[in-house]
């Protein structure tokens, strides 16, 4: 499943970088798909992502805390956890 986008976001193919609160290096992705609730990542083994990260999507001045819902092999599809 991909989070699909009521329209097409100018951030889809742009790099993006995967924070973990383990202060381990940041994991280097790919946008494939965003919307204003999650979006889709590709990375070479989203199962070295923890369940909860913050991601950093390059050109844009703003992190996104997230949680997986949905992992495959080279895959995350996340939600983006909205501030209380």
């Amino acid at each position: 499943m991909e989070l699909l986008s009521a329209r097409p976001s100018g951030l889809a193919g742009s790099p993006g970088e995967i924070v973990v609160d383990s202060g381990l290096p940041a994991l280097d992705c790919r946008i494939l798909d965003i919307s204003p609730a999650g979006a889709t990542l590709a990375l070479p083994d989203a199962a070295a992502v923890p369940e909860t990260i913050t991601l950093a999507v390059a050109g844009e001045f703003v992190m996104r805390r997230c949680r997986v819902v949905r992992r495959g092999r080279d895959r995350l599809v996340v939600a983006f956890e909205m501030p209380a």
